[in-house]
């Protein structure tokens, strides 16, 4: 019993060392953020902001959309499919030997499954949705990424921060470059 004690006190000891040391490490960020940021330029952007208003991200998003509405359909065609076999098991039922009805079912069973197994390639987690999504953007955040980089260096900037990352709690109105990067983007239009 006391043993335990003893592990339960070492513990919070060291918890307490642990919160210490982590407290310690955000102080020191800060500390030389603030620093750092009295000697050096500094800009914040919105990237949600320049993807909502960006003429590219939109046609982007149109196209996808469109890919979407025909997987959509594709999904919604195979249930309409689905229920039609299951429709007709129902009304033949009673006069389906256990052999028909065996089939039936599973021939059902097997669109289902198939119907699923078709939606986790589209949408599931690195279905056809998410990789068509990315593909798409890749050259717009490729883009976006060259312009910032452009920007801050024409204009002497140590650092851009992102406001959309959450990371900013407060900036002055000044700081945001987000204008300028979308009127870059802009330019930049093919």
């Amino acid at each position: 019993m006391i043993h335990r004690k003893g592990n339960n006190l070492n513990i919070i000891n060291k918890e307490k060392k642990m919160k210490k040391i982590v407290l310690t490490m955000v102080l020191t960020v800060m500390l030389t953020t603030l620093v750092f940021a009295e000697s050096e330029k500094i800009a914040y952007i919105d990237t949600e902001k320049i993807m909502m208003t960006s003429p590219e991200t939109q046609e982007a998003q149109t196209i996808l959309m469109g890919e979407r509405q025909k997987w959509e359909q594709e999904i919604a065609d195979m249930d309409a499919e689905i229920e039609q076999l299951y429709v007709d098991y129902e009304s033949k039922k009673m006069i389906l030997t256990e052999t028909g009805k065996q089939e039936a079912e599973t021939k059902i069973m097997a669109l289902s499954e198939a119907r699923q197994a078709r939606v986790q390639e589209l949408f599931g987690e690195t279905g056809a949705f998410i990789q068509r999504q990315n593909e798409l953007l890749a050259p717009i955040l490729n883009k976006l990424k060259t312009i910032i980089e452009k920007v801050a260096i024409e204009n002497n900037y140590s650092i851009v921060f992102d406001a959309s990352a959450g990371s900013i709690l407060y900036a002055k109105p000044s700081l945001d470059i987000t204008d300028l990067i979308l009127n870059e983007m802009e330019k930049t239009v093919e």
